[in-house]
């Protein structure tokens, strides 16, 4: 149990110093890298208009979900728990076609 929660803890601080604390916003660590990460963000265009935004928390709910399976040490347990919690609090944690922004590059 102490391991989730220092994995919590983790994902707490690394929220607070890189992750933006708003939606729609940049995080602090923000390449880019056509056609995958658009800054900081994973997103991949399928067409000239529009795009797919693979949100982070969907990753770390794939990660929680796995652990149920295979075994995954619990600190990253907490620390995708936490990284969980803190995506779906965004406004647009559901919105997943969005404008495709690599045409503003």
């Amino acid at each position: 149990m102490i391991l989730i929660l220092i994995g919590l803890f983790i994902s707490f601080v690394y929220s607070i110093l890189i992750l933006p604390n708003n939606e729609g916003s940049e995080p602090i660590i923000n390449p880019t890298i056509y056609p995958f990460l658009y800054k900081g963000m994973i997103i991949v265009p399928y067409d000239k208009v529009n795009a797919i935004h693979f949100h982070h928390w969907v990753f770390y709910f794939l990660i929680l979900a796995i652990s149920f399976v295979i075994y995954i040490p619990k600190i990253i347990i907490g620390f995708s728990l936490g990284l969980l919690i803190q995506g779906i609090i965004y406004k647009d944690s559901t919105n997943f076609i969005i404008d495709n922004p690599y045409n503003k590059l």
